[in-house]
């Protein structure tokens, strides 16, 4: 009964799954829709080609958004704040930002689309890119004022989840932590693709993991800024 009313079913003879059932509450979703994913990678520099680490998140969605956040925390530069007995590790990134854009992600990208949701760490930048673009009848222009999801099953259960708010405002979310931090401005691109890049700060106190003195930072024998 709980499965049916939050829509997840259909019922004849027996219980049929629709897909954002699978997607939310099959023990492996993967076996079922192999795009349904999230892979995180960390590469070296700014470009495409070696990489340091790499993890695929294939679990129910809600699962692959944490395990995403998780490789996020674990190779993203912090800084320190230190204003009580206990220190205080500050994402390069507010993490409010990058939860707002992973599950703009899963809740807008096209599952019919042979590709997956990709979480791309650089030393000068993170993007998170999903395939199908925007749904049509948005545009960069009328980014964060308009919502109209291309998934409302999956929407919807998020909503429930208290994860998102259905009315558009993921975007300004996004727009107004990067704006309170500091930070340069997010990045949009759409095309079959849809993407929000976030400048790293180019600091010598906002060093990735991986990208040691070996790299030459200022103080380290590179002798020059990473």
């Amino acid at each position: 009964d709980l499965l049916a009313n939050l829509g997840v079913v259909t019922r004849d003879k027996r219980l049929t799954f629709k897909n954002a059932g699978v997607l939310f509450f099959a023990k492996k979703p993967g076996l079922f829709h192999i795009q349904a994913k999230i892979t995180c990678v960390l590469f070296q520099g700014t470009g495409r080609v070696t990489i340091l680490d790499r993890k695929d998140f294939d679990g129910v969605v809600a699962d692959n958004v944490d395990g995403a956040m998780t490789f996020l925390r674990q190779h993203l530069p912090v800084r320190y704040e230190i204003k009580t007995l206990k220190r205080k590790e500050i994402l390069a990134v507010p993490e409010e930002a990058l939860r707002e854009a992973l599950l703009n992600a899963v809740v807008h990208r096209d599952y019919f689309s042979g590709g997956v949701v990709m979480v791309e760490i650089h030393r000068d930048r993170v993007s998170i890119v999903n395939p199908g673009g925007l749904v049509p009848g948005l545009s960069l222009a009328t980014l964060g004022r308009r919502s109209l999801p291309r998934n409302p099953l999956i929407a919807e259960l998020f909503f429930r989840m208290d994860e998102v708010e259905k009315v558009g405002s993921g975007i300004g979310r996004i727009r107004d932590a990067i704006a309170a931090a500091g930070l340069d401005a997010p990045v949009f691109e759409a095309d079959a693709f849809f993407s929000i890049s976030f400048p790293l700060p180019q600091t010598p106190g906002h060093v990735p993991p991986g990208y040691g003195p070996s790299e030459g930072t200022k103080s380290g024998p590179g002798g020059g800024q990473v």
